[in-house]
């Protein structure tokens, strides 16, 4: 395997680029900004490199972008912007419609600089990230500490991200990955004819702020149990309805460790196959895109790309206390993504 660091600087800060790249063609860059993924590349049916994953070129954009980085404490919307567990109330800023927090406000850990350490073994090169974050930071109580691993394995195009949180109180963390892929390779066409399937017979009935609100059977606009196109559902009125195109949660079939989605390029013959041991994944298919210049050429357009943030229950702490990501002193945050790409 080969791993080498780069430095950049966007607003004055140093940033590095850890890239890494496996015995199969297979290459990952890696951020300290947000611990986040900046490119993926795998190869496609003719052994070919493609990029697999968007973000913008200007790197001032992206220093404020999701792509790729790490989202919390919370992912997703907080109804009303603010939690309780025993005595303590959370008031966190309300960043969705003035009235709900998403993706943790502008303390996210999208915005942070990482600690990082790199190791390497002998069938897998990893990068391990840390941030601390005070009692207060953002509105959430609680001194956390957290470590984001990303894991590149040396003879399989295999990804794994996890994630260990470490608290001195009971408190809420709800991490996740925020990578847009389009598996045509080099962004060549929208995900609109990308093949998904999710392992999820409900998913989330989102309100007119797109606060999970409500958990149902999948009905046939959000029903992947079968793998079909992106596109085949996506004007509905339905899938339209407030949030544009997907952006929805699926509360997935099975025990942890679970399959989740798959999806597959007709384009390109590259499938990515994700598991993981959260009990959701948000899909998200670009529904407001900034028009920006894209790295690898291209402007960003609707439909663009697809997310598959693997979390929990977005407003848990509301809807689903008893699995929501709280955890303590005692019982410390673990949870992990994996990423498998194939012909």
């Amino acid at each position: 395997m080969k791993i080498t660091e780069r430095e950049y600087i966007v607003d004055n800060r140093i940033y590095t680029e850890i890239r890494i790249e496996n015995d199969c063609g297979m290459t990952v860059a890696l951020s300290d900004c947000g611990a986040g993924i900046r490119d993926v590349y795998v190869p496609d049916r003719d052994g070919m490199p493609r990029l697999v994953t968007l973000r913008p070129a200007d790197e001032t954009l992206m220093l404020r972008a999701a792509h790729g980085k790490t989202i919390g404490r919370t992912a997703g919307r907080i109804a009303n912007a603010e939690f309780t567990i025993g005595e303590r109330t959370a008031h966190l800023e309300k960043n969705n419609r003035g009235v709900d927090n998403l993706h943790g406000g502008s303390a996210s850990f999208r915005y942070k600089k990482f600690e990082y350490s790199v190791r390497e073994f002998d069938d897998c090169a990893e990068v391990e990230f840390t941030y601390f974050s005070p009692d207060g930071e953002g509105g959430y109580f609680g001194n956390v500490t957290l470590s984001v691993t990303y894991a590149l394995y040396a003879h399989e195009n295999k990804l794994v991200i996890r994630y260990r949180g470490t608290c001195d109180e009971k408190t809420l963390l709800n991490v996740t990955n925020h990578a847009y892929w389009n598996l045509s390779g080099n962004l060549r066409e929208t995900v609109e004819n990308h093949i998904m399937r999710i392992n999820a017979s409900r998913f989330g009935y989102v309100n007119e702020r797109g606060v999970t609100v409500d958990e149902t059977a999948v009905t046939p606009e959000f029903d992947f149990r079968t793998a079909h196109a992106i596109g085949e559902f996506i004007d509905s009125p339905e899938v339209q309805r407030v949030t544009c195109g997907y952006d929805h949660p699926f509360f997935l079939d099975g025990n942890a460790g679970t399959f989740a989605v798959s999806l597959y390029s007709p384009a390109s013959g590259i499938e990515m196959r994700v598991s993981t041991d959260y009990p959701c994944v948000v899909i998200y298919t670009n529904n407001s895109p900034k028009d920006a210049r894209l790295f690898g050429g291209g402007t960003d357009g609707k439909y663009m790309a697809v997310c598959t943030e693997c979390q929990y229950h977005p407003d848990g702490i509301h809807r689903q206390p008893h699995s929501c990501g709280v955890f303590s002193p005692e019982e410390p945050y673990e949870n992990e993504i994996v990423f498998e790409f194939r012909i």
